[in-house]
């Protein structure tokens, strides 16, 4: 087993009850160690997503995750290996990494089955990276089911948000026309990127004719909050609709669901490859030390972050 020195304590982000963010203790305890198929990853940045705040709400989900107390939280992560299992034999003390571990990103370190991880490609911050796996994985996903083309007239839903703003830049990659739904304010960020912005509200359906008159061909919708309805008035055809958000209307009407399980480490790597090159973005809202964990999700549950919230464990190389 090759190692570099290691504090002799860990924290990491628990909760031992459902309920809002208050739930949520930092624990200390002894490092954990890999087996020696296994590796482990000195954290450094660790995505906040709504999935995790549902899970620790103890709120019921369409999606069957497993749940039981206490529990760790969090699932993207992005750090450095500092622990190899004397099995593994592609990876090496000193990689920066990043990934997804459910109910264990949020913490100084963690040990992970080295299949699972994507190296960080020189160029892209921990930070960025911390917040890619969700995110890039549905992104990517949504936009394969549909095979944007230089044809198509695509509406995001969200256009904003972490998941939003990668599909939409996606879709413009591919020579698509895209209109994105977004607060005002995150305007001028979405025309920067070739985007057109719309704001939420009760004339949407008017100010999308008005911006495509020739109609849309395929809606990509990352928040729900009728998306789906709106495109089935607005004449989209079931299968050129893409929902990872409405539940729903994914049992009401015949309408995709294609999200981040459609996708894998060569999709993370390919959407981590276009940001480390700077052709595309996402944007990091805020960054919060671990202690801050209840603002971090504070925030995410108040519904207007732009890109991805972080949270940082103050390991350095961030």
């Amino acid at each position: 087993m090759t190692t570099e020195p290691h504090d002799d304590r860990s924290r990491r982000v628990v909760f031992r009850r459902f309920g809002g963010p208050e739930v949520l203790e930092i624990e200390e305890r002894m490092p954990p160690h890999p087996t020696p198929d296994e590796v482990r990853v000195r954290v450094a940045a660790a995505g906040v997503n709504p999935v995790d705040w549902k899970l620790f709400s103890g709120q019921p989900m369409h999606d069957p995750y497993e749940r039981s107390l206490p529990s760790g939280n969090g699932y993207d992560f992005a750090g450095v290996i500092d622990e190899v299992g004397a099995d593994v034999g592609d990876w090496s003390v000193g990689d920066r990494v990043f990934g997804g571990l459910r109910y264990h990103a949020q913490a100084d370190h963690l040990v992970i089955d080295p299949s699972l991880l994507v190296r960080v490609p020189d160029g892209l911050s921990l930070t960025v990276a911390g917040a890619l796996n969700v995110v890039g994985r549905t992104a990517v996903a949504s936009v394969e089911s549909q095979e944007i083309g230089p044809d198509d007239v695509v509406l995001v839903s969200g256009a904003a948000g972490g998941v939003g703003i990668l599909t939409a830049q996606l879709c413009v990659r591919r020579g698509a026309r895209v209109l994105g739904t977004a607060s005002p304010r995150n305007h001028d960020l979405l025309r920067r990127l070739g985007i057109h912005p719309l704001a939420y509200e009760e004339m949407l359906e008017a100010e999308i004719r008005r911006a495509a008159p020739d109609g849309l061909t395929v809606v990509l919708d990352t928040v729900g909050h009728g998306t789906v309805d709106l495109a089935v008035a607005l004449g989209i055809a079931p299968e050129r609709i893409n929902t990872v958000a409405d539940y729903a209307a994914r049992q009401r009407l015949p309408v995709r669901g294609v999200g981040g399980a459609a996708a894998g480490r060569a999709e993370l790597a390919l959407i981590a490859g276009l940001l480390a090159d700077g052709v595309t973005e996402l944007p990091i809202d805020s960054v919060h030390p671990l202690e801050d964990v209840r603002e971090a999700y504070a925030r995410s549950i108040e519904g207007h972050a732009t890109g991805k919230i972080v949270v940082v464990t103050g390991s350095g190389g961030v």
